[in-house]
């Protein structure tokens, strides 16, 4: 009987004991803000919308690599066969749910959907100018995301409310609800009143979508609806401002010399700030763009004799077949060519004293002869402290020229060829080609390929247009590799690997398939036709 009352008793003082210390053990983790605590304040607003916005910067290099892969614009490259296999995949049409290129992409632009759909639920919109902004940059920020969701997947997950418990999913929706949602979300963001006008220079924005941008890609998506007359007019809107313009260069589009010059509409920021090279700065893409220096001679950088940095791992080189669309409209001294795409016989002349060449025994990997000048990697923009591996330039979302041809077209299909032809002239003027004294939808089409050539425009159209299956039948049937000169100073190009099943095919490559681990967590996704 006592060893009972003992063993009672030391029960009875245990428990006491724990639950007077259970408050000293409920100790609030360190340097984490809970939920219920956040979403108050301007500081809140603030953070929570810088999360939006690093969600949608960090998906630049997929978001390149994807559509301008799946386009006629570039090859995959590299160093040699399966340097980056994922890569090879999608630009070879060789791809499937568990490439992780489309994966990353898919959950990227979910990511951006599920930190919007923070901000929209948790501030007012109608509260504090801070809170209203941050809504309206978030709403933006959302319909973009579903709208590379709907046009390269259609029916995907619709989710406007964050998810309460990790093991939830979204059920899919049809694509008239999406595109209902896209131009929503477009639409109260441009009507808050929230949302700045593009001025110039951009001190105020540094990296905010305008209300012009906002119309712009609410333009863009009706154009893409089938909605022409509502789409010129949208267009139209950001034109009449006057608040962009074509540069004069058109080598600088893409440079850092122009971030956040007059003719982008949203551009994702990129701080030279060597202390935080690779954070803030333009990181990984640069140098998967750079030409391939382990093949290359490109020691006359070192030397002041050209600007081409000696570190590029020689992925994105440009088709033979862009190439070649662009002589067939501007000639092969074309001023749009010469500052998009370099023959070798151009890069060698780049320095006469240190001529860039390729080195005895080497070749170049999925080249075709052609070299990326666009998106060349120059050592000028390169952070300091970052070996290369990170920028100062700026990544486009959307320049002035694309509005001005998504306007030219829905002008067009809506009825109004004049006003047509002079968006379309206006982007030839800079060009230096003839203006045109009438204009066709072919017209536009072979505009927009050559003045957004590998500016990951070009898919998308493709498929919204038809033009797919014909344009992109040959893709990734023959993967070339480049040796440069034979003896008679011809083009050495040979084709050694080749694919037995190829290209875009109707029906199946018209959307692309569901990640596999996205299908396999929902068992209300189903899979695109043909996967």
């Amino acid at each position: 009987m006592r060893t009972k009352l003992i063993y009672f008793l030391g029960v009875l003082f245990c428990f006491t004991f724990l639950s007077s210390c259970e408050d000293k053990l409920d100790i609030q983790q360190q340097g984490v803000t809970l939920m219920d605590d956040f979403y108050r304040t301007d500081a809140d607003a603030q953070e929570a919308i810088a999360a939006v916005y690093n969600s949608w910067r960090g998906i630049q290099y997929n978001d390149f690599f994807l559509k301008n892969l799946l386009s006629d614009d570039i090859l995959a490259g590299g160093g040699s066969r399966g340097d980056n296999s994922q890569l090879e995949q999608i630009g070879e049409y060789q791809f499937g749910p568990t490439n992780t290129m489309i994966s990353g992409y898919f959950s990227g632009l979910y990511a951006i959907i599920y930190r919007a759909n923070l901000v929209i639920k948790h501030f007012p919109a109608d509260s504090t100018a801070t809170m209203t902004h941050a809504v309206a940059d978030a709403k933006v920020a959302r319909g973009w995301a579903y709208f590379n969701l709907v046009t390269l997947w259609g029916e995907v997950p619709f989710v406007t409310e964050p998810l309460e418990n990790a093991s939830d999913h979204a059920a899919p929706a049809s694509k008239e609800t999406i595109w209902a949602q896209i131009e929503q979300d477009y639409t109260d963001a441009i009507n808050s009143g929230a949302l700045p006008e593009r001025t110039f220079p951009m001190d105020t924005l540094q990296g905010r979508v305008s209300k012009q941008a906002a119309q712009a890609f609410l333009g863009k998506a009706q154009l893409f609806e089938g909605k022409y007359a509502e789409a010129a007019a949208t267009l139209k809107k950001v034109i009449d401002t006057e608040y962009f313009e074509l540069i004069d260069n058109y080598g600088d589009v893409l440079r850092s010399v122009q971030d956040f010059g007059i003719e982008n509409v949203f551009e994702f920021n990129s701080l030279n700030d060597p202390a935080n090279a690779y954070i803030q700065g333009n990181t990984i893409l640069q140098i998967m763009l750079g030409w391939r220096s382990d093949h290359l001679t490109l020691y006359g950088y070192w030397m002041g004799g050209h600007d081409i940095y000696p570190m590029g791992w020689g992925f994105a080189n440009p088709t033979a077949d862009a190439y070649n669309a662009f002589v067939q409209m501007e000639g092969v001294n074309g001023y749009r060519l010469s500052n998009s795409i370099k023959t070798y016989q151009q890069v060698n002349a780049l320095c006469f004293w240190a001529p860039i060449t390729i080195n005895t025994g080497s070749y170049l990997y999925g080249h075709e002869g052609y070299f990326n000048w666009k998106w060349r990697f120059a050592g000028s923009e390169v952070i300091q402290n970052s070996w290369g591996f990170a920028t100062t330039n700026n990544y486009r979302v959307m320049r002035y020229s694309e509005v001005l041809l998504n306007a030219a077209e829905a002008a067009l299909r809506s009825g109004d060829e004049p006003t047509a032809r002079g968006y379309v002239n206006d982007v030839r003027r800079r060009a230096q080609l003839t203006e045109l004294g009438a204009v066709t939808l072919d017209d536009i089409k072979k505009e927009k390929r050559l003045e957004l050539w590998c500016e990951g425009v070009r898919f998308q159209d493709l498929v919204r247009w038809g033009d797919a299956a014909a344009a992109l039948a040959n893709k990734g049937q023959k993967v070339p590799i480049f040796w440069g000169y034979n003896t008679d100073y011809t083009y050495k190009v040979e084709y050694p690997y080749t694919n037995s099943k190829y290209g875009f095919t109707e029906g199946k490559h018209n959307l692309l398939p569901f990640p596999e681990l996205e299908k396999n967590a929902n068992p209300d996704l189903q899979q695109n036709p043909n996967w």
